[in-house]
């Protein structure tokens, strides 16, 4: 409108002028024009930037966490009557799909001679949470066989669930080997197949598989493989009393649950205002009748609960689900039982990214971390003001490091973990602090020996055939020998070949004619991007140091 206006003037005052005059004044008019036009544009480029710059932030929504895909394999052969007698592993699944977000998609299956669906494939939500409570207690152990084969293909993953967006996750329990019959040769066989085309699928589709060896009977060379492979965990549960505390630890890996933290001799805990629901978890120890005080000093119990609370009860564990709870101090009352844990869904969501779950000794690893509002719009510079984030390392209950920084606006924060130079299982326990506001989110890492093989290498229990197993040494300079890990058939996931190409490689030479006559050569696997496994015995050994590698054939 500015413009029109002075286009106008500047016309009208033209025609009155005389033709003597109106060459100087049309020049001065032309240039006077010019800097109107600049001004203007200088003006509306600065009003685009600061709008830019306030709102800019807030415009895209991000993804929001939990929107995953997860898939639960139970072991139900004859052998778990040894291995969980008490057969924890009921409770063990009621409270694992009690902790599950609503609008995450899930199903379980039960599976020995053949696998069978318990809890259908669908999407979580207070009737679908009911039905799996009630299906966990068909969990017997009447099976004769293990078909773990049988049961991945059961539950695999499609290409629409890969296009869905969520992340795909699988959780497999079992007590034994991959044991379909009383042939030796064809439980071989049904391994080789477990550990390539069917695995494989699961790799294509970007999906993780977190396995757990229910005692040390189980084929913990092929689980580990299976979890390697995919960037999923792999754990051994010495007994069946550890079998929940393993459930949470998957869980904490696939969804990102946030927590409060527990004050453990008063067994209290704090609730802010603005929460949209809590989930309790206490560990009734033998007391049946535990009771919650909240925040205003109200005294409930199972059969007190109000119409926004919900209290499930297993043999062992309660979950107590609460809608929009009161704030203030929270406490447990009970002479026994012991506060588990206390996952919140509040306003605020942790958008979390993990490099890697797998590295090796030596290897970095680094997480990124978002703050949004509850629709998933990242928060602003000026509300980020006032949070600190946290991370520390731990391995076996003790303190390796911790670091905090502030976060960045418009960017995700990088945290860079330390390089770990001992193998072993770290937890890593992220805090987001705002003055009296605490949330916490527990992860694992799995530091793998420097070391890594790659064999077609089998065990000897009943019913499967013999064969030579390979052990590959590293000479350090300090002539400091370090025995390897073996991994069954080792492929990278592809997320761990981009941090694996950037380190140093040696292949192994032949130990012997024989190595020579049996290992053909490992080029494509010594860049650990072999896509189709070979029949034969292959050895790969992928190092961050100088080394010279001897294969040893063990006797």
């Amino acid at each position: 409108m500015l413009y029109d206006a002075w286009c106008s003037l500047g016309k009208l005052c033209y025609s009155e002028l005389d033709n003597k005059n109106k060459v100087g004044y049309w020049l001065m008019y032309k240039l006077l024009l010019r800097q109107v036009q600049y001004r203007l544009l200088v003006l509306i480029s600065a009003v685009v930037f600061v709008i830019s710059a306030t709102f800019g932030s807030l415009a895209v929504a991000q993804t929001l966490p939990n929107q995953m895909d997860i898939r639960v394999l139970i072991d139900v052969s004859g052998s778990m009557k040894k291995t969980d007698p008490k057969t924890l592993r009921i409770p063990a699944l009621q409270v694992l799909t009690q902790l599950l977000p609503h609008g995450s998609k899930a199903g379980v299956w039960q599976f020995s001679n053949y696998p069978e669906a318990i809890v259908p494939l669908g999407l979580v939500d207070p009737q679908w949470q009911k039905q799996a409570t009630t299906a966990a207690q068909t969990i017997s152990s009447k099976g004769q066989f293990t078909d773990i084969g049988a049961a991945l293909k059961a539950a695999a993953f499609s290409q629409q669930d890969q296009a869905s967006g969520r992340q795909l996750h699988l959780v497999l329990l079992t007590d034994g080997m991959v044991d379909v019959s009383k042939d030796a040769a064809e439980n071989q066989r049904a391994r080789r197949t477990l550990l390539e085309p069917i695995l494989q699928q699961y790799i294509d589709m970007g999906a993780r598989v977190h396995t757990i060896g229910l005692s040390h009977q189980a084929d913990e060379r092929t689980l580990r493989a299976m979890a390697h492979l995919t960037d999923g965990l792999f754990e051994v549960a010495e007994n069946a009393d550890q079998l929940l505390d393993i459930f949470l630890r998957a869980l904490d890996n696939t969804v990102i649950t946030q927590q409060v933290p527990v004050q453990i001799d008063e067994q209290t805990f704090e609730v802010h205002a603005n929460l949209e629901s809590m989930t309790i978890v206490v560990e009734k120890n033998g007391d049946h009748h535990i009771k919650l005080r909240d925040g205003n000093q109200r005294l409930f119990g199972k059969h007190q609960t109000l119409a926004s609370q919900q209290w499930q009860s297993s043999s062992t564990h309660d979950v107590i689900s609460i809608q929009q709870p009161v704030a203030g101090t929270w406490a447990l009352v009970s002479p026994t039982a012991k506060l588990k844990r206390v996952n919140v869904v509040g306003q605020l969501q942790i958008l979390l990214q993990q490099s890697h779950q797998n590295i090796k000794v030596g290897q970095r690893a680094y997480l990124d971390v978002q703050l949004a509002n509850e629709k998933g719009i990242l928060l602003s510079e000026n509300q980020l003001q006032g949070f600190d984030l946290g991370v520390e390392v731990m391995l076996d209950g003790q303190h390796i490091s911790s670091q905090a920084q502030v976060f960045l606006a418009h960017e995700k924060t990088r945290v860079h973990l330390p390089v770990i130079d001992q193998a072993g299982m770290y937890d890593l326990n992220i805090s987001v602090v705002k003055g009296q506001l605490v949330r916490e989110i527990s992860r694992n890492l799995r530091v793998h020996p420097l070391v890594a093989v790659a064999l077609s290498v089998e065990l000897n229990p009943v019913n499967t055939a013999p064969t030579q197993d390979i052990t590959v040494t590293v000479q350090q300079p300090s002539a400091i020998s370090q025995e390897a890990m073996v991994i069954s058939k080792e492929q990278a996931s592809p997320a761990l070949q981009a941090l694996m190409q950037a380190q140093t490689k040696v292949t192994t030479p032949a130990a012997s004619a024989d190595a020579q006559a049996t290992t053909p050569a490992a080029s494509a696997d010594a860049q650990a991007t072999t896509s189709e496994p070979q029949p034969s015995v292959e050895v790969e050994v992928e190092v961050e140091v100088e080394a010279e590698a001897e294969v040893k054939p063990k006797p």
